[in-house]
């Protein structure tokens, strides 16, 4: 997980600090993969963001993208559906989302 993607998951989760620090001891002791972006997926990344241009994806949400395709990844967990439900991985498969809550138009 990029560092951009913690910077995020900080603005987030500004209201709820206990869940941050959940996630943070989660990453701390190995539950989440945890991935610098190589200068290969920050290229890709830019590709994904001039793709979407219209969506307004930006560095982080389309270094995400580029990672998971990098290593494998299909589902992510995210509470950013506009995005990530527009977004086709490079094998043009959808990504699997896991939302909390399942509407977060509604939270």
């Amino acid at each position: 997980m990029p560092g951009l993607v913690l910077a995020e998951l900080d603005y987030f989760l500004r209201d709820e600090r206990a869940a941050m620090h959940a996630f943070m001891d989660d990453l701390a002791r190995g539950a989440f993969t945890h991935a610098p972006p190589a200068p290969d997926q920050l290229v890709r990344a830019m590709d994904i963001d001039r793709r979407y241009g219209d969506l307004g994806l930006g560095l982080v949400d389309a270094s995400v993208v580029a990672l998971a395709e990098a290593i494998g990844i299909r589902r992510l967990a995210t509470r950013d559906i506009r995005h990530f439900a527009t977004v086709r991985l490079r094998d043009g498969s959808a990504f699997e989302l896991v939302v909390h809550p399942a509407d977060p138009d509604r939270s």
